[in-house]
């Protein structure tokens, strides 16, 4: 459904931009919680602390999911979502989103900053079209490339010249992000096959991806790369034993989840090419809220960069998506 008054085309614009400030205080929320006293004292979690904070982060929107579609009476038709077709490649897509770029972004906020990890993470539209361009054989405009190359010499200026900061490994922060970006476009494509059919809507794909990687996480990733269940319950049980940071986590999550949220209603009003070009803002919402919060200072070459990025994305997808509406 498109917007057709001037209040409803408001009302996409608010969203949109609500999603991208939102996913950029979500960016710093997780820096914060990666810094807390757990994080930085206990054994397990010093070494897989990015894989249990991405797991509770998953887990704790799930939770958030399931009690708003709850009350809205919209868990009725869960079952049917979930054994069908369509929910089978949101599920798919969901191990990409989740599992994967999830974690390889919680390590690129704690080896590059946040504001790092969500400015390189910015370019995952542009990794999306192109592989839609494989997978459902979309076309792209020779202005789209253009725009994947000012994103990519964004990326390559941010890591250029690296903040003099031992805390700060901007090398790995980047690789880290790309992976991550990779996830998150892998996932948008798949996804986006699996709402065509219109069985899922997207609030229960959003629900599915939710639920997807959080179990993931807590029976299969996690015990994997920490070896064993005891590691992880260990790692857990640090978490919750602090107050601060397991609720941080859990307000985090309704910040991520929030901007899911607002992404989505910010499509169904506007379309796919606006409310994407205002939602990979968070990059430069994540810049902000970095000064805010933490204070750091602030470097010309993550400033540029965002701002290269965030121009390269919105090049690309405007052309994109704009000859995919006429």
């Amino acid at each position: 459904m498109k917007a057709n008054t001037k209040y409803l085309i408001r009302k996409g614009y608010a969203a949109g931009v609500g999603s991208g400030i939102t996913w950029g205080l979500d960016a710093v929320l997780l820096g914060l919680v990666m810094a807390m006293s757990p994080f930085v004292e206990n054994p397990i979690l010093l070494i897989g602390g990015a894989l249990i904070c991405s797991m509770l982060h998953d887990v704790f929107a799930s939770i958030w999911m399931v009690l708003i579609m709850g009350m809205k009476g919209e868990m009725k038709i869960f079952p049917k979502a979930i054994y069908s077709k369509d929910g089978f490649y949101c599920i798919l897509g969901a191990l990409f989103g989740g599992p994967l770029a999830m974690t390889f972004y919680l390590m690129a906020i704690a080896k590059g900053g946040p504001a790092l990890a969500a400015t390189v993470t910015a370019c995952y539209p542009l990794l999306g079209s192109v592989l839609a361009i494989i997978i459902l054989k979309e076309k792209i405009q020779l202005r789209g490339w253009l725009g994947l190359l000012i994103c990519v010499a964004g990326i390559v200026w941010i890591g250029y010249s690296p903040e003099k900061s031992e805390s700060v490994n901007v090398s790995q922060g980047v690789l880290f992000s790309l992976i991550a970006a990779i996830g998150w476009a892998t996932e948008a494509v798949i996804c986006g096959y699996g709402m065509k059919g219109g069985i899922v809507k997207p609030q229960m794909a959003l629900l599915l991806r939710e639920i997807t990687s959080g179990t993931a996480y807590i029976f299969i990733v996690a015990p994997l790369m920490l070896g064993g269940v005891d590691s992880v319950l260990d790692g857990v049980s640090a978490v919750f034993n602090s107050f601060p940071c397991w609720s941080l986590i859990a307000l985090t999550a309704f910040v991520g989840m929030s901007s899911f949220f607002l992404w989505y209603t910010s499509i169904d009003l506007v379309g796919a090419a606006k409310a994407l070009c205002f939602n990979v803002t968070y990059s430069f919402w994540a810049v902000v809220f970095t000064f805010i919060f933490i204070g750091s200072q602030l470097s010309w070459n993550i400033v540029i960069g965002s701002l290269l990025i965030i121009s390269g994305v919105t090049i690309a997808t405007l052309i994109h998506k704009k000859k995919k509406e006429v």
